[in-house]
């Protein structure tokens, strides 16, 4: 092969790399955004369940430690959210909340807690039945956070 063939050659070559160039890194650069902003919409959306699990488990345990009769259709209410919970969470975020809904039909079934009672549990720091769930929760949203990172 002749120089002037290997000179155009090179050109051809290294022109084709050049233009191929920006396509490539625009390519991984939107797909990288694309990625992101699902994750992002995952946060948002698992944030909003896990707000809305919290907010109903809270109420109906409350409930449970004044009372002893519920009201089945609230119980589903927080059955339902365990239930969106298991479609979109790790294993740890879903047993803490099968076992706060565990916590919370047993406690129906118990002697009802005075005021005096619930001050005291509060003050002894045994008054966080959801506890384990928020803080896997927590882990399961930083891990999230991490891939979108």
């Amino acid at each position: 092969m002749d120089s002037a063939a290997m000179s155009a050659l090179a050109v051809f070559g290294g022109t084709s790399v050049g233009s191929l160039s920006p396509v490539l890194s625009n390519y991984v650069l939107q797909r990288r955004v694309a990625r992101r902003d699902l994750i992002n919409r995952e946060i948002a959306e698992r944030q909003k369940l896990y707000s809305d699990f919290i907010s109903e488990a809270a109420r109906l345990h409350a409930d449970a430690m004044t009372k002893n009769i519920f009201d089945l259709n609230e119980l589903v209410s927080l059955y339902a959210l365990t239930s969106r919970i298991r479609l979109v969470s790790p294993d740890d975020v879903v047993h803490a909340a099968e076992e706060m809904v565990r916590s919370t039909v047993q406690r129906y079934g118990e002697i009802n807690m005075t005021l005096e009672d619930l001050r005291e549990a509060a003050l002894a720091s045994r008054a966080d039945p959801l506890k384990r769930f928020s803080t896997a929760c927590r882990k399961d949203l930083q891990r999230l956070v991490r891939l979108a990172g």
